[in-house]
């Protein structure tokens, strides 16, 4: 299959149409989404107690799922790369001929070829996963064929990776995901322009910027923050190479405890317990909640519990109704989402330092006097309420970050307050369609009992990058959009 990226991407001409008169923002929009970009894909079925694996059309799933995410964001991944790698661009193109216009319009289409190539790469990855966990959800074992093995052989040859073990891809599978920035750093620019043969100056000399040789190094991940303790610097001097593995660990150690330390003094006091546990989570705020840095408030419990932004607003998009309920709403997280795409947001948590924190966090998203912010327990209110909602959002605790360390997660007994059939069921009397945002470890056959004998439910596997960080259930005729990719 040919991904479709080369023909859906725009050229320079229609992205600076797209943004005439508004430079400002382009630029301002650039800095603020840069921090936090992981690829977000959402791979949907229906599911039934009837399903079958052979029957499931995974060309349809793959294609669509590719367009979705290309149309949503594919170009904006683009803009920002190119802007990343000619930072001059935005001085320089109104100064050039027409003539050098053409040259940048011919690297900017050499740009979008090799970037949607990496990025596809990077959803085949997920996609790969996405496969992988179903099949395990479901008993079953899907077997490589030949090419596909042969392909894995091709790529670990070139790129001289060691075989780990089953223990460092356990433990990479939990803690580490690939992002677009993962891929080794391209030629810089000027050398990138000769084998294009093109001028390495598109203006008088006066212009030109002497750039310093970059060394060869491994980005950060594109979901943390710009200073990720990850970030390792590979040293070309041969002088440093002779002291080997010692020198290096060494140096390598010294760089994390540096970083560390500096994350550590930016953290909020909630957060500087636990031996540095909590550290993975503040260099991913930005993915939390992208205007972190105007004065959002989160205790030390919403800092693993916040559904990501880019997931709380497809879960928005595709529960856009006049009025909903958010049963656990926790610090804000989905309720702000919904906010921008229903009509009436009803907000309730049993926890009232969290209720305000919502109400604050709202504000600060300009959408705090669309939501109803409710003080009760949801078990209590959902047994005496007169209201009738639309869609009842259900995104109960899982119990902490410790859910990730059972292979399965019962849905039925480790879920709080209660179990989700006994939410199911008061969701229900309120309103016909429901949607359950569960672990991504939870056991896909219970998932699927909810919807009822003979019923069937919808299930979005949320992928930030290569690693599936939840999936969100939808129960009721009202929300079930059908299988992507599924044959008319």
């Amino acid at each position: 299959m040919v991904h479709p990226g080369h023909r859906q991407s725009r050229g320079l001409a229609d992205s600076q149409a797209g943004d005439e008169g508004s430079d400002r923002k382009m630029n301002t929009h650039h800095l603020t989404t840069s921090r936090t970009n992981p690829q977000f894909y959402i791979f949907s079925q229906l599911f039934g107690n009837d399903f079958n694996w052979n029957n499931c059309n995974w060309e349809g799933i793959q294609n669509v799922t590719w367009e979705e995410f290309w149309q949503r964001e594919g170009h904006e991944l683009l803009e920002q790369k190119w802007h990343k790698r000619f930072p001059e661009y935005k001085d320089l193109i109104d100064v050039v001929s027409s003539e050098e216009q053409g040259l940048w319009q011919e690297l900017w289409e050499k740009h979008a070829s090799d970037y949607s190539d990496k990025f596809w790469y990077i959803f085949s990855c997920a996609f790969e996963n996405y496969q992988r966990y179903l099949a395990k959800s479901f008993g079953l074992v899907v077997a490589k064929n030949s090419e596909d093995v042969e392909q894995d052989l091709q790529n670990l040859s070139l790129t001289n990776k060691p075989i780990k073990s089953k223990q460092q891809r356990e433990k990479e599978e939990n803690e580490s995901y690939l992002t677009a920035k993962n891929d080794p750093e391209d030629c810089d620019e000027e050398q990138q322009l000769r084998l294009l043969g093109l001028p390495t100056s598109f203006a008088s000399k006066a212009h030109i910027i002497n750039r310093q040789e970059k060394k060869t190094q491994y980005e950060p991940s594109c979901s943390d923050s710009e200073d990720d303790e990850d970030l390792l610097t590979m040293e070309n001097s041969e002088n440093e190479a002779l002291h080997g593995v010692q020198s290096g660990s060494v140096k390598k150690n010294k760089r994390r405890q540096g970083q560390l330390k500096k994350h550590k003094a930016r953290m909020p006091e909630c957060m500087q317990e636990d031996n540095n546990k909590m550290v993975k989570y503040w260099v991913k705020r930005f993915s939390l909640f992208s205007r972190f840095d105007q004065g959002i408030r989160l205790d030390r419990e919403s800092w693993f519990s916040v559904t990501p932004e880019k997931i709380a607003k497809q879960t928005a998009r595709r529960l856009a109704c006049d009025v909903i309920l958010d049963a656990f709403c926790g610090c804000g997280g989905n309720a702000i989402q919904f906010a921008n795409t229903c009509g009436r947001v009803i907000a309730v948590d049993i926890d009232a330092e969290k209720l305000a924190m919502a109400k604050h966090n709202a504000g600060i998203y300009g959408v705090a006097h669309k939501i109803e912010f409710i003080h009760a327990d949801f078990l209590q209110f959902a047994a005496t309420t007169k209201l009738r909602p639309n869609v009842v959002f259900l995104s109960p605790p899982w119990g902490g970050p410790d859910y990730q360390k059972q292979a399965t997660f019962d849905i039925e007994t480790n879920l709080l307050p209660v179990g989700a059939s006994n939410l199911m069921q008061l969701s229900r009397s309120l309103a016909s369609d429901v949607a359950f945002f569960l672990p991504r470890n939870a056991n896909m056959k219970q998932v699927v009992a909810l919807s009822g004998v003979g019923q069937q439910c919808e299930v979005e596997h949320n992928y930030l990058d290569t690693r599936m960080v939840a999936l969100t259930a939808y129960y009721g005729k009202g929300i079930i959009k059908g299988s992507v990719g599924e044959d008319e």
